[in-house]
C-alpha cells in the first residue's frame, strides 16, 4: 500500500509538470507570457503591484533601471513567492546594487519555473543622477529559456527608465522592458508609467498604469502607511489581472524584511516575501 500510494503521488506531480509544460507552451498568455514583466518584491506587491516612482537600489532595479542612483550607497535584495501555492510556479529573485555619487551599478538575477520548464534572466543595470531630482538608467538582460525536448534557446534585450522627484513627496517613474522590441511575441514588452505622492506625513499613494504587447492595459493603486520608524502597513488593488492585496514590512537597522498576500479573483492567493539590506 505505502509504494502503491508513492507512486499515486508521483504520477499526480508528473501529470501536472506536464499539463503545466503544455500550458506554457501552446497557450503562455493562459498562465505567464514567457519572460513578460514579472512584479518582483512583497514591498511593491503589497500595494497592488505599483513600484516604477518609488523603486530605489537594488530591490527597485526590478521595476526601473533608474532606481539605482537613489537610495544608500549598497543594497541587496531578494525574494521567493509561490504563486498559487504550486511549487512549478516558484519564482526566486536576487539583486545587489552600488551607488556612488551620481552613478549606480547593479546586477540581477530572476529565476522561474521548474524542471521541464524554466526561464532565468540575468541583468546589468547603470544609473546617472543627470540632475539632483532627475536620474536615467540602461539594462541590459541575458534571457535563457529552457524546455524540456527542446534546445535551450538565449536572446539579449535593453531596458531603459527615468525617475523625476517633482517636489518634496512627490516621485514619477517610468519604465520600458525590452525597448528595442526584440521578439515581443515571445519575449514581450512592455512599458510601465507611475506616481508617488505623500498624501499625509506618513501616508503615501502611489499608482502605476502597465502596458504589455498584446496585452490590455492594466494598473494598480496603493497606501502605504508608516505607523512607526520601524513598521510600515501596506494595501492596494490592480487590475489586468484584477487583484487585492495587503502586506506589512519590518525595518530595522539597515534590514527590511517584507511580507504580502495577494489575491486574485479567480486562482486565489499568493504569499510573496522579500529581505533587502541597506548601508
Amino acid at each position: 500500500m505505502p509504494d502503491q500510494l508513492y507512486l499515486s503521488s508521483l504520477m499526480r506531480t508528473k501529470y501536472r509538470q506536464i499539463v503545466l509544460v503544455l500550458l506554457f507552451s501552446l497557450f503562455p498568455s493562459f498562465a505567464h507570457a514567457a519572460f513578460e514583466f514579472q512584479p518582483i518584491g512583497a514591498h511593491t506587491s503589497g500595494t497592488g503591484d505599483a513600484g516604477v516612482a518609488l523603486a530605489v537600489g537594488a530591490a527597485g532595479a526590478f521595476w526601473n533601471p533608474a532606481a539605482l542612483t537613489w537610495g544608500k550607497r549598497l543594497s541587496l535584495f531578494g525574494m521567493y513567492d509561490r504563486p498559487f501555492g504550486i511549487a512549478e510556479l516558484a519564482t526566486h529573485a536576487f539583486s545587489a546594487g552600488l551607488r556612488n555619487g551620481r552613478h549606480g551599478l547593479g546586477a540581477r538575477y530572476t529565476g522561474f519555473g521548474f524542471a521541464l520548464y524554466k526561464e532565468q534572466v540575468f541583468g546589468l543595470i547603470y544609473g546617472l543622477r543627470i540632475y539632483p531630482k532627475l536620474s536615467l538608467g540602461l539594462g541590459i538582460r541575458a534571457l535563457q529559456l529552457s524546455t524540456a525536448g527542446i534546445p535551450t534557446q538565449h536572446w539579449v534585450v535593453f531596458d531603459a527608465g527615468i525617475k523625476l522627484q517633482m517636489r518634496e513627496g512627490v516621485f514619477l517613474g517610468a519604465a520600458i522592458w525590452n525597448a528595442g522590441g526584440r521578439h515581443t511575441s515571445l519575449l514581450g514588452q512592455s512599458g510601465t508609467v507611475g506616481m508617488g505622492i505623500a498624501v499625509m506625513p506618513r501616508v503615501m499613494l502611489v499608482t502605476d498604469i502597465q502596458k504589455e504587447a498584446n496585452f490590455p492595459t492594466g494598473a494598480g493603486i496603493g497606501v502605504i502607511y508608516h505607523i512607526h520608524p520601524q513598521l510600515v502597513l501596506r494595501t492596494g488593488a490592480g487590475s489586468r489581472p484584477e487583484r487585492l492585496s495587503a502586506g506589512f514590512g519590518v525595518q530595522k537597522s539597515g534590514f527590511a524584511i517584507d511580507y504580502a498576500a495577494v489575491w486574485h479573483t479567480v486562482l486565489g492567493i499568493t504569499h510573496r516575501a522579500s529581505v533587502i539590506f541597506e548601508h
